[in-house]
């Protein structure tokens, strides 16, 4: 997966999306969207956001929580499907 880390950062860009402030939701299935990606593991996942550090231990244990709550067994793939965060209306 590492060497498709280029692919999405390049798929956010054209899509105008930074990634740190990007929405997402994580599911067994791709929305078929220009945002959505598989990743194999939670492992994977882990290391994409760059969560893999010491001193992180907890972001990655309320990530896997999050995947548990979505019904999305961490240690099997998943798609997150990344989205333009919402802007509130006035």
């Amino acid at each position: 997966m590492d060497n498709n880390y280029a692919t999405i950062t390049e798929a956010f860009e054209k899509a105008g999306v930074e990634i740190a402030t990007a929405e997402y939701s994580l599911t067994e299935y791709s929305l078929n969207t220009d945002l959505s990606f598989r990743f194999d593991n939670l492992k994977e996942f882990l290391a994409f956001l760059e969560v893999n550090r010491p001193g992180e231990e907890q972001k990655a244990e309320d990530i896997s929580n999050l995947l548990i709550s979505s019904a999305v067994n961490p240690d099997s793939f998943f798609y997150v499907n990344f989205y333009k965060p919402k802007v509130a209306e006035l």
